[in-house]
């Protein structure tokens, strides 16, 4: 009951500072550290954030939260080998990793799940979804690395990266993920955590092995995945260049969607991440767009007639200053 002299206020337990990151021990009996954003019953979407990040990265994309958690996907994410809080063990690989992305989702009562991949986690993708392809509801890889057959390699120097990480994540002035409110500060933090979660002196031998698994990669056997899969690619992308959507093209039997993105680089994962939480949602019968301030959802058919008529692809958020 209100009164004069007392007013009762809403909050009554704490906000989350990003995802919780929660330890489980594997069927392997390895340790491993995962997130868990979202309700039981929503949509789960296994993430595989890009190269060298750690299982927090992906409150970069919490962005769009209102927009995800609207359209219930359920965030999980399990960090890799030598990342951030996780140890590093020579003998995990993508395999390996898989497996206990697995046991996880296994030990969560998961069954089924939609996989997204962005830059470096696309072989991890691919691994995934080899060890359980009847229980890959779908596959969407965003500017995503695939193999060293696809005839443009990606090569880094760890030493570079591991003494000043933050460079690491330096994207173009242009770039529209600059337009994300504390975006770059978030990204300091995460190329930290990165690097040295434990310890300073700690060697780089999760990124060095990363690395070296991505010079040496070939994609497994996805032909008994038939479920669907979407591309998302910039097309101006020097980092990870077309020549890798063209090996996933040829390696993937049910390429339901390619969105290029003429003008973009390296960043489509930010800048149009409302569209993949929409194909995971309506596999890729819905998408996003935006006009007069308004966030639309519309079929296919209608979204081309809005852009035509002037609307903007994405969340309306992207049409402000």
């Amino acid at each position: 009951m209100e009164s004069t002299d007392c007013t009762t206020l809403s909050q009554t337990s704490f906000d989350a500072l990003g995802p919780e990151v929660r330890t489980l021990q594997t069927a392997s009996g390895r340790t491993v550290n995962y997130i868990d954003e979202g309700e039981p019953e929503w949509q789960p979407l296994v993430f595989l954030g890009g190269a060298g990040t750690t299982v927090r990265a992906f409150r970069l994309l919490e962005f769009a939260r209102t927009l995800r958690e609207e359209l219930g996907v359920r965030i999980i994410s399990v960090e890799r080998n030598g990342l951030g809080g996780t140890a590093f063990d020579p003998a995990v690989g993508h395999e390996e990793y898989a497996d206990d992305v697995w046991s996880v989702l296994d030990s969560l009562a998961v069954e089924n799940v939609s996989v997204v991949a962005i830059s470096g986690g696309g072989p991890y993708a691919a691994w995934l979804a080899a060890a359980r392809p009847d229980r890959v509801r779908s596959l969407h890889l965003a500017c995503a690395y695939s193999d060293k057959l696809a005839g443009a390699q990606v090569t880094f120097n760890v030493g570079q990266i591991a003494a000043n990480p933050v460079t690491w994540w330096t994207f173009p002035p242009e770039s529209s993920v600059h337009r994300i409110p504390g975006f770059a500060d978030s990204v300091i933090e995460e190329a930290v955590r990165g690097m040295f979660a434990r310890g300073r002196d700690t060697p780089p031998d999760g990124l060095q092995h990363a690395f070296d698994l991505y010079q040496e990669v070939v994609l497994p056997d996805l032909s008994t995945m038939p479920t669907p899969s979407f591309l998302y690619w910039g097309a101006d992308d020097a980092l990870v260049p077309q020549a890798h959507m063209d090996r996933w093209r040829s390696w993937l039997p049910n390429v339901a969607c390619e969105r290029v993105y003429e003008g973009e680089g390296h960043d489509v994962q930010y800048r149009h991440w409302d569209q993949i939480l929409v194909d995971v949602s309506f596999l890729g019968e819905r998408e996003i767009v935006s006009a007069h301030g308004e966030t639309l959802l519309a079929t296919p058919q209608r979204a081309a007639e809005l852009r035509a008529a002037g609307a903007m692809a994405g969340m309306a958020a992207w049409s402000t200053d």
